[in-house]
């Protein structure tokens, strides 16, 4: 499948779908000496054992946000940073339940809850909500399972299991973009698909040996991705392509700031030997089209590089898994 054509036939299956670090405020170090007063929202990151963490900005003010547990497949928060949605394996022998549950992200008050079973029988499915919550995109690890479109409340909507005949992978990428259409990765190809999800239009062939890790603005202008061992963004066209990072060392796990001014993304990036699997340093640097080299001692990036460190703390704080800023 080498040359793709600009419109993309989707084959749709209809199944129907049954319904640490303590906290930290204190510390000496002053907020402004940390960040800058324009950057906002919240990152939240996950850190091997300790679950998912937080940091609020621009005060630094870290702490839990998720405590650990093994059975969290992924979580999501809304746009405006009022719901949480958490995917829990909650299989038992035989039955491959997998419970989704919106929550109100202050109060934990539950908004919907359901049980979702994909064909491909996958304890392990992950979910994200769309802009305007009203929709959860689920991808999986089993080929059988693509990439499914539910309502909040787990209704089925569409299943994409194959473009032009050939399969979803299991590792594919998808991301929403405004207007609830979206994005997804298919072997050397990034697809744009949209309501009623029957068919897509190719944004850009990606002629590259190792290219991954696609991420995408609040307004869907842009993308950022890792391409070999440094972070390059371009226009959502697939055009003005520019690599923003350039280290000695491997720069992964891009995501825009809720502006779309700065990139948080890993640095450091590599595999520990001490169970971790895959780690990073969290940095921040300026989404202007620049490059900026990044590092493991903090005195050796260039200038413009925030590294993320809580209020009263002096260590770069670190990631293992799944980021999200809002």
């Amino acid at each position: 499948m080498k040359h793709l054509a600009a419109s993309i036939l989707i084959t749709i299956c209809c199944f129907f779908v049954g319904c640490s670090k303590e906290e930290n405020n204190g510390g000496d170090n002053r907020a402004e000496d940390l960040y800058p007063s324009e950057l906002k929202g919240t990152i939240y990151y996950d850190w091997a054992t300790e679950g998912i963490l937080k940091l609020s900005l621009p005060d630094g003010t870290g702490g839990s946000f998720i405590p650990d547990d093994s059975k969290l497949n992924n979580f999501d928060i809304s746009r405006d940073g009022k719901t949480k949605l958490t995917v829990v394996n909650a299989s038992t022998l035989g039955q491959y339940d997998v419970r989704f549950t919106i929550s109100d992200i202050n109060t934990g008050a539950v908004v919907e809850e359901f049980i979702y079973n994909g064909p491909g029988l996958s304890a392990y499915c992950k979910g994200y909500l769309s802009p305007d919550n009203s929709l959860i995109l689920v991808t999986s690890n089993e080929k059988e399972d693509g990439i499914t479109v539910l309502k909040r409340n787990g209704e089925f909507v569409s299943r994409i299991v194959d473009i032009n005949g050939e399969r979803v992978d299991f590792n594919v990428r998808a991301l929403w973009l405004p207007d609830n259409h979206f994005l997804m990765t298919h072997g050397d190809y990034i697809i744009r698909v949209a309501p009623p999800y029957t068919s897509g239009i190719l944004v850009k062939e990606m002629d590259y040996e190792d290219w991954g890790e696609l991420a995408v603005d609040r307004k869907g202008s842009q993308l950022a991705l890792r391409i070999a061992n440094h972070i390059h963004t371009m226009d959502i066209d697939g055009s003005n392509l520019k690599q923003v990072t350039n280290s000695n060392f491997t720069e992964s796990e891009p995501v825009f700031s809720p502006d779309g001014e700065y990139l948080l993304l890993g640095s450091y990036y590599r595999y520990s030997g001490e169970g971790f699997g895959r780690l990073w340093q969290l940095s921040i640097i300026p989404n202007d089209g620049r490059q900026y080299t990044t590092n493991p001692d903090a005195e050796d990036n260039s200038p413009g590089v925030i590294p993320v460190i809580w209020k009263g703390k002096e260590k770069i704080e670190a990631g293992s898994g799944q980021m999200v800023w809002r």
